[in-house]
């Protein structure tokens, strides 16, 4: 048999038995620790964002926050919904969450991004640490900026932070390690949703401008599992200064120094001791991603 005509052959088996490349789309969703000034603490992205990189950064200030109050670290809770019309099945190993930072609107001064990627998984050896980014531009007081620790072969998450003339934010990205205690081997149907705390931390946060515009974002990396691509659209907020007295937002903010590096590894510590709740918790969210299924 010539070889051109074994050649076209092997083109047609290929292309009729060559499985589907599927795609899947997820969306992010604050559901807790934030407040808009609408009082809202579900917190809808009114745009749909592609990633962290590219146009996500022109989009910074949807949709609008109070001034969050920090008595240590803040942790923000996520709704992470399956949007696509396919089964997304979570690898057992997650890369780490990537997190940007931005300051503007300040007289005199340009704007500041920064944006740290979170680190990926890699099977068979250590995950692969997340990235940290930080600008400083005068800053009376320190600005610590901390990523979350690689834990075996997750990935770790990143870590931004951004200070100009003292108005300042600094935020970490949860580790792969902690997204498997919600995510790690779940199969979420279409329409389906899960919820994880701690998704991001906003670990400093001050205002000494009041009309300067600070801003942060995150998304979960691009991962593929079962056969399908999955892309996660980004989240990112503004906020607007402090909330009123009595109103949504409770009162104005009391700015803490920044310096929370070793809060944050004492809360990963207890993290890790409080495994058992989290595989309960874990143990509920498979069970009402069956129900909606």
């Amino acid at each position: 048999m010539p070889r051109f005509v074994r050649s076209s052959l092997l083109l047609v088996v290929f292309l009729v038995f060559a499985g589907p490349a599927w795609a899947g789309l997820l969306t992010l969703t604050v559901v807790s620790g934030l407040t808009t000034p609408d009082g809202e603490t579900i917190i809808l992205d009114p745009l749909l964002q592609e990633s962290l990189s590219g146009s996500t950064l022109t989009q910074l200030g949807t949709p609008a926050l109070f001034d969050p109050v920090l008595q240590g670290a803040l942790g923000i809770t996520v709704r992470i919904t399956n949007t696509s019309d396919q089964e997304i099945a979570f690898p057992d190993l997650l890369p780490g969450i990537s997190v940007l930072t931005s300051v503007s609107g300040i007289s005199g001064y340009s704007a500041r991004t920064n944006v740290a990627a979170g680190g990926s998984a890699r099977s068979g050896g250590d995950g692969v640490e997340g990235a940290v980014s930080r600008t400083v531009l005068d800053l009376t007081v320190p600005l610590d900026v901390a990523s979350s620790p690689v834990v075996g072969s997750h990935g770790g998450g990143g870590g931004a932070g951004t200070g100009v003339a003292d108005c300042w934010i600094s935020v970490t990205g949860a580790s792969g390690y902690e997204l498997a205690e919600f995510l790690a081997g779940l199969r979420l149907a279409p329409g389906a949703s899960v919820d994880i705390p701690d998704f991001i931390r906003i670990a400093a946060f001050g205002r000494a401008v009041e009309g300067a515009r600070i801003a942060f974002g995150f998304d979960l990396p691009t991962f593929s599992s079962g056969g399908v691509s999955v892309t996660t659209t980004a989240w990112t907020g503004a906020f607007t200064g402090p909330a009123p007295p009595g109103g949504p937002g409770g009162d104005p903010v009391a700015v803490p120094e920044p310096g929370t590096t070793a809060a944050w590894l004492a809360g990963l510590a207890g993290l890790c001791a409080g495994g058992r709740f989290r595989r309960m918790e874990r143990d509920r969210v498979e069970e009402r991603a069956r129900e909606v299924r």
